[in-house]
């Protein structure tokens, strides 16, 4: 029947076919591809150093169960940002291939205990994944992928860099603290329990957060009562 040979005829033409061909863009390109998959061991990398840093603290030699939680804070945002822009990856065409993970050679001293070593490494860890994303932003803007830019520029480039000033300002504090030995370091651990592994003065470094408080008191203005 000419309906049948017609539908055999469009199930061979797609059954030759990559399906995966049909939801890549030109635009995506074998270079930007790679490039994501750069970041992505990127991520994984660092969620692996934090994974590092997280254990040392719970070890009873160290005992820093709030600087623990925050490296394990951390961890669980490299590791769902990696798996998010994997997610982004296939669904733009491309292909998942993993590679090996270089081991952290940050230790996390403990004769004396002394964070400013592991604070550091994240500090500088933190804005080569900053670097990162805007070498691979630069690179799909020169490809003109500009979806790949607006999700790089929704759920990455403003939060990277809000993470390495708080990353600096912890370093300062614990230079700061570091100065009486011991004492300084267990009250700065303890802020950091009760804020579960959260920094305190996070909010102050949010730019959009500041806006918000300005705008509530701009709000107030002209309430008699105020």
């Amino acid at each position: 029947m000419p309906g049948t040979e017609e539908a055999q005829k469009l199930i061979k033409e797609f059954s030759d076919k990559n399906i995966d061909d049909c939801c890549r863009s030109s635009t995506f390109t074998v270079e930007v591809e790679e490039s994501v998959r750069g970041h992505i061991h990127q991520e994984l990398v660092t969620w692996l150093l934090y994974r590092k840093l997280a254990a040392d603290c719970g070890r009873a030699n160290i005992a820093l169960h709030g600087f623990g939680l925050l490296f394990e804070k951390s961890a669980v945002e490299c590791l769902a940002d990696a798996c998010w822009l994997e997610r982004y990856l296939i669904q733009r065409g491309g292909r998942c291939k993993p590679t090996s993970l270089e081991v952290p050679k940050c230790e996390f001293p403990d004769n004396p205990v002394e964070p400013i070593i592991p604070l550091s490494k994240a500090v500088e860890t933190e804005r080569k994944i900053l670097e990162d994303l805007e070498r691979l932003m630069h690179l799909a803007d020169k490809a003109g992928c500009y979806s790949l830019c607006t999700a790089l520029d929704k759920r990455f480039l403003g939060k990277q860099t809000h993470h390495i000033k708080d990353m600096a300002d912890l370093l300062q504090q614990t230079v700061r603290v570091s100065k009486h030995a011991g004492h300084g370091i267990f009250h700065l651990d303890r802020e950091l329990r009760r804020a579960k592994g959260n920094l305190p003065w996070g909010k102050v470094n949010d730019p959009d957060s500041i806006a918000l408080g300005i705008d509530n008191i701009s709000s107030q203005l002209d309430n008699v009562e105020v």
